[in-house]
């Protein structure tokens, strides 16, 4: 058996693919080598491991997370993992990289994750080169849920956001300021808690205020990181995660005001993992 796993802030998609090529699914909390222990990693999988199939049979294991890109933090989560695989051989890489098998397998491109953070990079067709880091929530993930978040909470505490709209965000979610400050600050996944005002986003993304903000975050997006692509407007570029997905339509309009178009977009990257790894075992490697 082989098992890919995608994980991102929030949660992580597993698929288990038998020797007939027949798969099998499951969801854990997102892991990352940043927020989780290894008995986190492993709570997870007792949990959420199908009870009818035994992880010593697994015979390999890609995972691809957040935390991932480094080499002292992969071959953390690769030990995390062979602790639950023990007969498995591990490979833990980063998410961008697992975006770049999924959405432009061996070509090249640029891939843009725009997810509860975001990360954007060019792919060779073997390697990822990034002309601008990825920096998190605080600093960075410009055009993600948790940048958007972070837009929507500062106009409302800065009493820019009319009021009907304020009313309406208050009726949903808890805005005392005590409340937030300590959900940024204080909780174990801020980026998490920030992107989860997305729904409240697209429920209301025909109001001008939303739309706006929403355009506003992809615009900082482009300008910071993908501007920095000289060759932008001839090459693919493919876009994963909810948030890209979710508001493709304000990303398309972007990219058309300059000059680029957005090649593919894969919500859930899961599936076209599973395939990329299925051909390479077809083709023996």
């Amino acid at each position: 058996m082989i098992v890919v796993a995608d994980s991102g802030a929030t949660k992580t998609d597993w698929r288990i693919i038998m020797e007939d090529f027949s798969s099998a699914s499951f969801e854990t909390v997102g892991l990352s080598p940043y927020f989780n222990t290894e008995l986190d990693f492993n709570d997870a999988l007792t949990h959420g491991f199908p009870k009818g199939l035994n992880p010593n049979e697994v015979s390999k294991v890609f995972f691809y997370g957040a935390g991932c890109g480094t080499q002292e933090r992969g071959s953390r989560v690769e030990s995390y993992l062979h602790s639950f695989f023990p007969a498995a051989e591990i490979f833990a890489w980063s998410d961008a990289l697992g975006a770049a098998h999924a959405l432009l397998h061996n070509d090249q491109g640029i891939i843009v994750i725009l997810g509860t953070g975001s990360n954007i990079s060019y792919y060779d067709g073997a390697k990822l080169e990034a002309k601008t880091p990825s920096l998190g929530f605080i600093l960075g993930d410009e055009g993600s849920g948790a940048h958007m978040g972070r837009l929507l909470l500062r106009d409302f505490f800065y009493g820019r956001m009319d009021s009907v709209l304020g009313k309406r965000l208050s009726s949903i979610y808890d805005m005392d300021l005590a409340h937030v400050l300590n959900m940024i600050y204080d909780s174990p996944k801020p980026s998490a808690y920030l992107a989860s005002f997305v729904p409240f986003l697209l429920n209301n993304v025909e109001n001008p205020y939303i739309s706006d903000l929403i355009t506003r975050s992809f615009e900082e997006m482009y300008q910071l990181h993908l501007s920095c692509y000289p060759n932008i407007r001839s090459i693919k570029i493919g876009v994963t995660g909810s948030v890209g997905c979710l508001f493709s339509s304000i990303l398309d309009r972007v990219a058309s005001q300059h000059g680029f178009k957005v090649y593919k977009y894969v919500r859930y990257p899961i599936s076209s993992l599973v395939d990329y790894h299925v051909n390479l075992y077809h083709s023996g490697r």
